[in-house]
Formats: C-alpha cells, sequence, structure tokens
C-alpha cells in the first residue's frame, strides 16, 4: 500500500479516543473501591471499543484511503465519552446501561462500516428520495398512531427487546429529500417574483416541498414532539436560505416559528410546563422544575474543574443518562470538560461544513450541509436547554447520551459523509 493511503493522521488522532476509555472506565470502577484492586475483565468494554475503533479505521484505509481524516477521530473521541458517562451512571441506574451501551456502540460501528462499504454510490440516495422521504413519514406516522407514549410524546416501538424512535429515521429521510429537491429546483428558488414589492419564488416549485415538510412538522406536532419538530424547522431554513440566498425567507421562517410556538403553547399542557420551567424554575424547584434546578445545581458544584469523576452526584437528576449527561458531566468534569465537549462539536460541524466545500456537485452540498446543521442544531438545542439557555425539549446529545436510535442513525450520517469526502477527493 501507498504511504499516501496509509492514513496516518487519523491514526495519530485516534490514539487519544483509544486511550480516554481505559483511564475513564478505571477511574469509575475504582473510586467507588477506594483502592486500586481490578482485573481485565473490568475493561473488556474499552477492548471491544478499542477493537472497533481499529477496524473503523482499516475499513477506511481499505476502501476510502482519501475520505477525510478527522472525522471518525472526533465521532470516537464522543463516543468514548458516552461510554464513559454510561459506566458512570450504571450505578446509579437500574437496567445494566453500560452493557447495553457497549452493544449499541458496536452495532453503530457496524452500521458505519456497513454504509462506508455498501453506499458505492451516494448519488442513489437522490433517485431514491421519494422512496426514502415516503418510508420515514410512514414509519413516523405509525408511530404515532401506533407507538408507545413516554412524557406526553408518542415516540417509540417498543418491540419487546429494544425500542425503536421513527423520528431518529425521518431526520435523514428528510435532508435526503430536501438536498435532492434543492439540489434540482435551486436556480428556480433564486429568481424570485415580486408581489407588492417583496420577492417570491416561483409557488409551483417551492409548494412540494413545503408541503412535504409541512407533513413532517404535523407529524411531530401530533405525536407532541417538539425537540424534533425544532430541528427539522432550523434544517429546513439553514438548506432553504444556502439555496436561495435569500434572507427574506428565513425571517419570514422565523415568524412562522414564532406563531407555532404560540399555538403549541396553547394546545399542549407539558410545552407549558417546560416554558415554566425555563422562566422561572426555582418556585417548583421540587416538582414540574427539579430537574432543570438539580441540573443547574450540578454545574455550580462543578466549579471551573469538576468534583472529579465518581464523586459527583448524578443520581438527583431523573433522566440524567439522556437528556442531562451533559449536567452530569459538568458536575463531575467542571467548565474545563463541558468546554472540551463544546470544542469537539464545533471541530466536527466545522469538519462536515468543509466536506460540504469540498464536494463535487450540488447534491453532496446540500446533503453535507443539511447533516452538519442536524448535529449542530441537535447539540445546541440539547445543551442549551440542560444549561437553562432555551427551554428543554426532550433530545439527546449526539454520540453522548445513552440510546440506539440516534446512535444508529449518527453513525449512519458519519457513513455518508466519509463518503461523500472520498469522491470529492477522487475527482
Amino acid at each position: 500500500m501507498r504511504k499516501k493511503n496509509l492514513r496516518l493522521t487519523e491514526i495519530q488522532l485516534l490514539i487519544v479516543p483509544a486511550l480516554l476509555p481505559v483511564v475513564g472506565m478505571l477511574m469509575v470502577i475504582l473510586v467507588p473501591r477506594q483502592q486500586v484492586n481490578w482485573d481485565a475483565k473490568d475493561l473488556w468494554m474499552t477492548f471491544v471499543f478499542f477493537g472497533l475503533i481499529i477496524a473503523a479505521h482499516l475499513t477506511l484505509t481499505f476502501t476510502m484511503p482519501r475520505s477525510d481524516q478527522m472525522i471518525l477521530p472526533i465521532v470516537s473521541a464522543l463516543t468514548a465519552f458516552g461510554l464513559i458517562m454510561s459506566q458512570r451512571l450504571e450505578s446509579v441506574r437500574t437496567g445494566n446501561i453500560a452493557s447495553r451501551q457497549v452493544l449499541w456502540i458496536t452495532l453503530s460501528y457496524f452500521v458505519f462500516i456497513g454504509v462506508v462499504v455498501g453506499l458505492r454510490n451516494v448519488m442513489l440516495l437522490k433517485r431514491y428520495k421519494y422512496t426514502f422521504l415516503v418510508f420515514g413519514l410512514g414509519l413516523t406516522a405509525a408511530a404515532a398512531v401506533f407507538g408507545s407514549e413516554v412524557n406526553g410524546a408518542r415516540l417509540w416501538f417498543n418491540l419487546g427487546f429494544f425500542s425503536f424512535q421513527p423520528g431518529e429515521l425521518l431526520k435523514v429521510c428528510l435532508v435526503i429529500f430536501l438536498a435532492a429537491y434543492l439540489d434540482d429546483k435551486r436556480d428556480l428558488l433564486q429568481a424570485p417574483f415580486k408581489i407588492l414589492g417583496i420577492p417570491f419564488p416561483p409557488l409551483p416549485y417551492l409548494l412540494p416541498m413545503v408541503a412535504m415538510w409541512a407533513i413532517s412538522m404535523g407529524l411531530l406536532f401530533f405525536q407532541k414532539d417538539l425537540g424534533p419538530a425544532q430541528l427539522f424547522f432550523g434544517v429546513f431554513l439553514i438548506m432553504l436560505y444556502v439555496a436561495s440566498g435569500r434572507v427574506w425567507y428565513v425571517l419570514a421562517g422565523l415568524v412562522a416559528f414564532g406563531g407555532a410556538a404560540v399555538v403549541a403553547y396553547q394546545e399542549f399542557a407539558h410545552v407549558q410546563t417546560r416554558i415554566v420551567a425555563w422562566t422561572n424554575p426555582w418556585p417548583n424547584g421540587q416538582g414540574q422544575a427539579y430537574q432543570i434546578v438539580q441540573a443547574l445545581f450540578g454545574f455550580a458544584q462543578g466549579g471551573v474543574f469538576g468534583k472529579g469523576l465518581g464523586y459527583g452526584s448524578p443520581n438527583s437528576i431523573p433522566e440524567v443518562q439522556t437528556d442531562y449527561v451533559f449536567a452530569a458531566i459538568g458536575e463531575e468534569m467542571g467548565l474545563a470538560g463541558t468546554l472540551g465537549l463544546v470544542a469537539l462539536y464545533v471541530l466536527l460541524i466545522y469538519r462536515c461544513f468543509h466536506i460540504a466545500l469540498q464536494a463535487r456537485n450540488g447534491f453532496y452540498q446540500f446533503l453535507a450541509i443539511g447533516f452538519a446543521s442536524l448535529l449542530g442544531l441537535q447539540t445546541f438545542i440539547i445543551i442549551g436547554g440542560v444549561t437553562k439557555l432555551i427551554p428543554l425539549t426532550g433530545m439527546t446529545l449526539p454520540f453522548i447520551s445513552y440510546g440506539g436510535s440516534s446512535l444508529l442513525i449518527n453513525f449512519a450520517i458519519i457513513g455518508i459523509l466519509c463518503r461523500i469526502s472520498a469522491d470529492s477527493e477522487q475527482t
């Protein structure tokens, strides 16, 4: 193999994600015991994770040596944090969440490898854009009717041995459809006509896209799942702006979003509860705003460098392994740890936009921008909610929160991005 195909930058950057779980797991294991007493079976999860990293690296080396060399190390570092926190939180949560998370991580890396190896032509996604959209909408509609209701939202298919959230798949299907449609109609969207001096795009070309988006939003509202609705709306506006370059479209969308937010506040009791908890959580610190108050206390106790891994009190937050894992990290790793995670997410989004800039055709560009927007907005929404910057909506922190649906879909997204970067480098 030629030296330039060895992906030396990637293998060097993977050293930290490979060692991170070892150090973190040892701390999590040794702190409760208060003595240096461990054996190899305590670290079996780290061995599995190390093998997955090597397998992913070798797959990229032999199949796509010219693809982006920073994506996999960044994602692996974030996933390593998630693995450590799952092990840490297992002591305060029932259900063997660490072992289950290792299983989901393993499946996710295999999904990544499957996308890298199996998706030889990304343009096939464009060819079947309506198929993906109908499939995603169908699953989401089925969940809205037949799914299980959790915390006021009907989101999940409970299959006994695991639960699946179709909304995670819908977000990928929607991005694929929007990327394909905007690539086909870009020129038309950039040539508006005016009514009373206000620019409008040709309505026959805009309406199909808006209709598909509106159906998706309607299903999410019917499910009372307002977090993904907020996410999809942001992605839609970003992609529409990139395609048209019209700021007016974004302003009109924000006005529509404000109206939808008012309707949601009036119609859904759990939205009212979250708004009250956001604006003034302290009077209800032992009731409806208990989680956000405990999260803020955790951040305050963590300070700059944290109380130390294993020395915090994450058990005070009911949903700490999913919605509030960032608060647990803030308590035990402090401001330094949370800023480190934010920096990793910023680097990940930067690399996604870099891939978009280097893409060889419009569909690749829109697809990479859509996925970058998905990951970036989802990260902002959950971190902003936990820190009380914005109202909290039930979503997972990408690659870190406990759960399988989000992890599987996010790794599929990363696989597609790697394929786009490889195709772009070969031209």
